[in-house]
């Protein structure tokens, strides 16, 4: 079967836009069958060869049975310049903002299980809040149970609040309720109750006790519609709203679910998360009401945290044609001095390695250098300023205060980018510390150290990298644990101490 050159490109250019891969280069080679077209990738992936086979199913219209068309790997000098990191760089650009459309069937080519195999739990018919730092994987993982729904044609809900952010206000909770009947209509159809309800919400009086009443009327009227089958409600990102109306929306959620075939799914920062509130009693208590998933993989277990992060990037760099992440390192450390940088939050990661691979690029170098990967990290600061802007807005200057307190501390009197502080949950300043942690200003590198008097606890933490590198008096700041390793007892215990004054 003997395929003029035009067609051979246009399955080489079929090829391209499937998988992704743009400007591959190319060679004709003559065949006892005829001309055949040899296209040349990285690393030769199942995905590419499938690729190719749709690829040219769609130019010629039928399996051709002889083969016209291969991959063969090649070699490339500067990878980080190639067609298979171009692509690369779009789809972890893709993964630094997760919502319920992303990645649609390649989810699970790409998905990477969480260490602590939350995906059991969260695919359950249980509530589920998941606890985590910005980036952590929260929307991730409520993702995959969405996505795994949807393969079954089970219908779920999904509230995106950070539309929501930073009001307080009572009339959040009509536009809440008004958003969970549309979406309700939109998966079962619209119906004359509901269409009546959708009108009195927006009727409502903003008030509390008031949409409490329309509550009660919408379980009544959502539980018909799960008599069949029950319904999974995503809320994500709820810890943008003020800490007071928190509970007052989870306390209305859970009313319209309890006792209904409807389980939440909620993820949130911890730290700026208020589920219940005991003076009025109203929100969701944990663990009777909702179960906690935590998902902070800290330095505490740098080996572990390292292995999660290169598991995460391997399963995009696979997804890209390359045979592993490894491939665009020039040494062994850049991997891990990408998880201490990151403080082994994926998202940052994710964010970081992208930088590292553009400044290699400007660099003209053929791999990514630890030294790209410092330069990333010093860069960041800035997007972790904005996020404590968005997400703590009611704390931001306490916090930006108490973040200048740390750093004078650390990098002006004491000359070390670690400390301890005594873990006290009456402490103003302790609890400032851990804000910080979940904003991913200091990452904790021991959960519990005891360096003098027995039955006091110390919380050992690390500053940022972003908030040192660069500053002049920082050029004589002594390193903690220059070699990515588990941190040893000894040298936790010789950190200085950070109290209250």
């Amino acid at each position: 079967m003997n395929i003029g050159i035009p067609k051979l490109l246009e399955i080489k250019a079929e090829f391209e836009k499937l998988s992704g891969l743009r400007g591959l280069d190319h060679q004709f080679k003559p065949t006892s069958q005829g001309t055949a077209i040899v296209i040349f990738v990285s690393s030769p992936e199942d995905r590419l060869f499938d690729d190719l086979s749709r690829a040219t199913t769609n130019v010629l219209g039928s399996e051709s049975e002889y083969i016209i068309a291969t991959l063969k790997q090649v070699s490339r000098d500067k990878i980080v310049s190639g067609p298979e990191v171009r692509l690369l760089l779009k789809l972890l650009s893709e993964s630094q903002t997760v919502h319920k459309h992303s990645f649609g069937d390649e989810l699970f080519s790409r998905y990477i299980e969480t260490v602590s195999g939350a995906e059991e739990q969260i695919v359950s018919n249980a509530n589920h809040i998941v606890f985590g730092r910005r980036g952590a994987g929260k929307s991730m993982l409520l993702l995959y149970s969405l996505t795994s729904r949807e393969r079954e044609n089970r219908p779920s809900v999904w509230l995106d609040f950070q539309a929501y952010s930073r009001r307080n206000d009572d009339g959040v909770i009509g536009d809440v309720l008004s958003d969970l009947v549309s979406e309700i209509e939109a998966k079962f159809g619209q119906s004359n109750r509901l269409t009546e309800l959708q009108n009195l919400v927006e009727r409502c009086a903003p008030e509390f006790l008031e949409y409490k009443k329309l509550a009660v009327r919408l379980r009544r009227e959502l539980g018909k519609l799960t008599r069949e089958s029950e319904i999974f409600l995503f809320v994500d990102d709820i810890h943008v709203l003020g800490r007071a109306l928190q509970s007052r929306i989870l306390d209305i959620l859970y009313s319209i679910a309890r006792g209904n075939q409807i389980f939440l799914k909620i993820s949130a920062i911890e730290n700026l998360t208020r589920t219940y509130d005991t003076t009025e009693r109203i929100g969701l208590e944990l663990p009777h009401d909702a179960q906690a998933i935590h998902l902070d993989y800290n330095l505490t277990t740098p080996e572990k945290t390292t292995s999660h992060i290169e598991a995460i990037l391997d399963a995009h760099a696979r997804f890209a044609g390359l045979s592993s992440i490894r491939r665009l390192c020039s040494s062994a450390e850049v991997i891990p001095r990408l998880t201490w940088v990151s403080a082994g939050v994926p998202r940052d990661a994710i964010y970081l390695f992208s930088q590292a691979i553009q400044k290699a690029n400007i660099e003209n170098r053929g791999r990514v250098t630890v030294s790209n990967v410092n330069q990333a990290a010093s860069e960041a600061l800035t997007i972790k300023h904005r996020d404590l802007e968005q997400d703590a807005s009611e704390q931001a200057d306490d916090l930006k205060a108490a973040l200048e307190i740390i750093k004078n501390f650390c990098i002006k009197e004491k000359r070390q980018n670690a400390f301890l502080i005594e873990i006290d949950n009456s402490s103003n300043l302790f609890k400032q510390v851990t804000s910080l942690v979940q904003l991913r200003f200091l990452h904790v590198i021991s959960e519990g150290i005891t360096p003098h008097e027995a039955g006091r606890k110390y919380l050992a933490l690390i500053l940022d990298y972003g908030l040192y590198i660069g500053i002049r008096a920082a050029q004589s700041v002594e390193l903690f644990n220059k070699s990515f390793e588990d941190s040893s007892s000894a040298a936790l215990r010789k950190l200085p101490i950070l109290r209250e004054k």
